[in-house]
């Protein structure tokens, strides 16, 4: 082809493309089955942008949730009105203010804290906001604080991304499998473990089993966590369905031999515990099979207190639980201490929710979830954390996705009908065009993508959050007292 067709053909399309984005209707052609084509419009539109409002000063407006009312001070009672909505929604929201699944898990902490033998665990699942122990972490470190407990608790055998938890390094043949993300269709099975995901050291379609297999896993404390994240006593690793019997080697520091065994093949879900006086600077796991097992998960924890664990699913919209082997989640679930199972989703759906009908069918999806898991976990509270708010360009002004607050309403709903607590994370932040104003502050909160909250954001989002928790406990110490002064005097 000529040079001068090549430039005749790019100068066709440009006159194409302007010709389209003066035809175009402002909301593009509608292709039928949800797929809808559109063009930059050059166009007027007739209708105005909104004017976009957002919050001047993100310090100060935090600042008040902190801080008590003060009603001689501040004159104006819708002011006043608005201060007590703000804090109220920044609290854990009930049905009926019906909390009384929480006193399980209060009960549960203080005898951890108490006698110091009892252990309570806490999962908290979510999206891409919570990966590598983001918002995890401070929850984690509040609590164990308060409780007692240590360790990162649950990591996967081949981390998708580096975890500040925990540092992990591992031999190049480990194959990572998901059920969210990119499913690798060679596994007929759904047995992903409750961390949605396993690793193996051998391929699933692998048919050579004459020669040995090889492969390792070294853990180390990381410098970028809390103190009592870096230290464990035990350590758990979950695995199952290897066909073949395999060695496990166990390595700590300078390369010491501590344990050496041939584990048998097993059909089923099984474990191995190992424990520690002192928490290793190193410690290394070396594997031998034909045939790799199916490893589900390590767990680093204390000898009692509470375990948190981080379970960042990048992509996933909490909607997989009920996609998961049954028999073998709920296992490893009922063998667990579990008293708080947080989920915190929605981020992966808002941007592809064009109706209100599409809200309330992804929140009755996400009910089912929430049934799914109570009916596995019934000795548990759930919290549901929904949405932050999230800002895309509309006619090239930053604002809040349409739908956004139609999907948090959607999950609140879903949240009351199953009697979990609701977390209204947009409300917190400042509702409608917030996370502007957290990307725009002089000490930016959030990150350019306007979805994802950096390093300031996450502490601040995550304070603010466990405040909710703590106040929580209050009322839980609160309805205690009461209880124990009516049997008084009852007595």
């Amino acid at each position: 082809m000529k040079p001068i067709q090549t430039l005749l053909f790019l100068f066709a399309i440009g006159v194409l493309s302007v010709v389209m984005a003066y035809v175009t209707p402002q909301g593009g052609f509608d292709l039928g089955n949800d797929v809808r084509l559109k063009f930059a419009s050059l166009a007027p539109d007739s209708t105005p942008v909104e004017e976009v409002q957002k919050i001047e000063d993100v310090e100060s407006f935090l600042a008040e949730l902190e801080a008590e009312i003060d009603s001689t001070a501040i004159k104006d009672s819708i002011r006043i009105a608005q201060l007590e909505r703000r804090k109220r929604l920044s609290k854990i929201q009930w049905n009926n203010d019906n909390r009384e699944v929480m006193a399980g898990l209060f009960t549960a902490l203080a005898q951890t804290k108490a006698t110091k033998k009892t252990k309570v665990r806490i999962m908290h699942f979510g999206d891409s906001q919570i990966e590598g122990d983001r918002i995890t972490s401070i929850i984690r470190n509040q609590i164990q604080k308060e409780y007692g407990g240590m360790g990162a608790g649950l990591v996967p055998p081949v981390e998708a991304v580096p975890n500040a938890a925990i540092k992990q390094t591992n031999s190049e043949n480990w194959n990572r499998f998901t059920l969210f993300g990119r499913v690798d269709t060679n596994v007929h099975h759904k047995r992903y473990g409750a961390l949605c995901s396993f690793g193996m050291f051998t391929y699933p379609t692998d048919t050579n089993f004459t020669e040995t297999q090889e492969a390792w896993i070294q853990f180390e404390p990381s410098r970028m966590t809390y103190s009592m994240t870096k230290r464990f006593r035990q350590v758990k690793l979950f695995y199952g369905h290897n066909s073949h019997a395999f060695i496990t080697k166990v390595m700590v520091d300078d390369s010491t031999l501590i344990d050496s065994k041939i584990v048998p093949s097993t059909e089923g879900f099984a474990s191995m515990n190992w424990h520690f006086d002192t928490t290793p600077k190193k410690l290394k796991f070396e594997f031998l099979a034909k045939k790799s097992p199916e490893f589900y998960a390590f767990s680093f924890e204390g000898d009692y207190g509470v375990t948190v664990d981080n379970i960042g699913l990048r992509g996933s919209s909490g909607t997989l639980f009920k996609r998961l082997d049954g028999e073998q989640l709920s296992g490893f679930m009922k063998s667990q201490p579990i008293k708080l199972i947080i989920l915190q989703y929605g981020g992966n759906t808002v941007p592809y929710i064009t109706t209100e009908e599409k809200a309330m069918k992804y929140a009755r999806w996400f009910k089912s979830q929430i049934t799914y898991l109570m009916k596995i976990n019934p000795n548990a509270a759930f919290i549901i954390i929904g949405p932050s708010d999230m800002a895309t360009k509309v006619d090239g002004t930053y604002m809040t996705y349409p739908y956004l607050e139609s999907v948090r309403d959607a999950l609140k709903a879903a949240a009351f009908e199953t009697g979990a607590g609701y977390w209204d994370i947009y409300e917190v932040m400042g509702g409608k065009n917030s996370m502007i104003s957290w990307v725009e502050a002089e000490k930016p909160l959030a990150g350019k993508d306007y979805i994802h909250f950096n390093s300031l954001g996450t502490r601040k989002i995550s304070e603010l959050f466990m405040k909710a928790f703590w106040h929580e406990k209050e009322i839980w110490e609160q309805n205690l007292n009461t209880i124990k002064k009516d049997t008084s005097n009852v007595q």
